[in-house]
């Protein structure tokens, strides 16, 4: 398998990695939580899946960013144009 865009790899790696810490995070939280407390409650252990997407869309929107800077520079020559 030859990857073809290393960047964009990582990228996937990454928010891969994000996502299995949430999903092994989330429930060791939730015990802890309910044990600490000493009965069933809602409070910000079930956020973790939230912060997690969040986390993965930053990490998207900076690689956007990234390729669109990327494509501007080969359209200008390798020169950046300041507004």
């Amino acid at each position: 398998m030859k990857i073809s865009d290393k960047k964009k790899f990582i990228v996937r790696v990454i928010e891969i990695l994000v996502i299995i810490a949430t999903i092994i995070v989330t429930p060791i939280a939730i015990k802890y939580a309910t044990a600490t407390r000493g009965y069933d409650a809602v409070g910000g252990e079930y956020l973790l899946p939230i912060f997690a997407l969040v986390i993965i869309l930053i990490i998207e929107t900076i690689y956007e960013e990234s390729e669109e800077n990327k494509k501007i520079k080969k359209k200008n020559g390798g020169k950046q144009k300041w507004n």
